[in-house]
């Protein structure tokens, strides 16, 4: 049984020929007081601010992106605008959230929350050696569930989950919106070459098949130093080469083959063009695949394997995948996640 691996962040991109200014003021819906440091940001970017004393925000609109405008502040409902430049954002009304309660379970929980948190630093975070340097500030603040009749593992967090990524220099703000594992239960009984504990019957164990999340982010910069920002403009500029971000920005555009990428089907290197047609669009490219499954090696021989569920995808040629589940990855890509993320506004050096 395989098993996939799907990182997505929630971004909506267009094309915008010049940079623009976003200003507006955040206030109570219910007191109609102002809200001072409520983060204003740009989805997937490193674009925002906090509001001041009087609630407001003023700030440049990222040249060539078109992105989600959040407004997030603690004890209130978080508010996305999809299309921030059509927007009204002279009184922007945040709604104070309810007292959240943990639903009543059912079914009993049996991992401990050591075994959860470990599967959630795995597939939050990744497996490359990029998550090694990554750290998350506030992983108390996420609680997770295992249901063992489904076989389902979830999480959720009320608070932005902070990540500490010392490799690339980034602090995280993550807005998680859902997180999935999903896992086979198999049992096993005594036979040949099967021993179980003694006085044990039956054994049952899980197995991970598939691995989803979603959400938002924003990046902030570490370090202004400029001998730290020399070393993590290098190390982002060698994550790039080999990112799910240039991945996808080569095949909006058409540029798989000129940038390195070597696709394969059933064993053999294939001509790209005869299995992946592109239709480029005013502000995203529609995306046919012939078969369902690919292998892919990048410039630095790393290989993913892409599975699709359906003939076509569609991705904005700023790089953002707005297929969803569409397309699942296993292998090189699908282990980089969040600690191999880069902001959708990074301009890379590349030759």
């Amino acid at each position: 049984m395989r098993f996939f691996i799907l990182a997505i962040s929630l971004f909506f991109f267009h094309h915008l020929c010049n940079a623009q200014i976003l200003k507006g003021r955040v206030v109570d819906s219910l007191t109609q007081e102002v809200i001072s440091g409520a983060s204003v940001y740009i989805d997937g970017t490193s674009k925002g601010v906090i509001t001041d004393l009087d609630g407001n925000f003023r700030f440049d609109y990222p040249e060539n992106v078109k992105s989600a405008l959040v407004i997030r502040m603690m004890g209130y409902k978080t508010i996305r605008f999809s299309k921030p430049l059509e927007a009204d954002l002279s009184k922007i009304a945040l709604v104070q959230k309810a007292d959240e309660l943990d639903p009543v379970m059912i079914n009993p929980d049996p991992w401990s929350r050591k075994k959860k948190e470990q599967y959630f630093k795995k597939y939050f975070l990744g497996t490359s050696t990029i998550a090694a340097d990554c750290k998350i500030l506030n992983l108390d603040d996420v609680k997770m569930r295992f249901n063992p009749v489904t076989g389902l593992m979830t999480a959720r967090c009320n608070k932005p989950i902070m990540v500490r990524n010392k490799h690339l220099g980034y602090l995280i703000s993550y807005d998680l919106i859902d997180f999935e594992l999903q896992f086979e239960k198999r049992i096993l009984r005594p036979g040949p070459g099967i021993i179980l504990p003694d006085n044990v019957s039956v054994l049952e164990s899980f197995h991970l098949e598939e691995a989803y999340f979603l959400g938002s982010s924003f990046f902030q910069e570490l370090s202004n130093k400029p001998s730290r920002r020399k070393k993590y403009v290098r190390r982002r500029n060698n994550l790039y080469k080999v990112s799910e971000l240039r991945f996808f920005r080569a095949l909006a555009t058409d540029q798989l083959q000129d940038k390195g990428y070597v696709l394969y089907y059933d064993k053999f290197a294939v001509d790209i063009k005869d299995h992946i047609r592109v239709k480029q669009l005013k502000t995203y490219s529609v995306i046919g695949f012939r078969h369902d499954q690919y292998p892919i090696i990048d410039a630095k021989n790393n290989r993913t394997d892409i599975y699709l569920s359906g003939e076509q995808i569609i991705v904005d040629q700023h790089g953002n995948n707005l297929s969803g589940k569409a397309i699942k990855f296993n292998g090189f890509m699908a282990e980089l996640r969040v600690g191999g993320m880069l902001p959708l506004d990074f301009k890379p050096e590349e030759n």
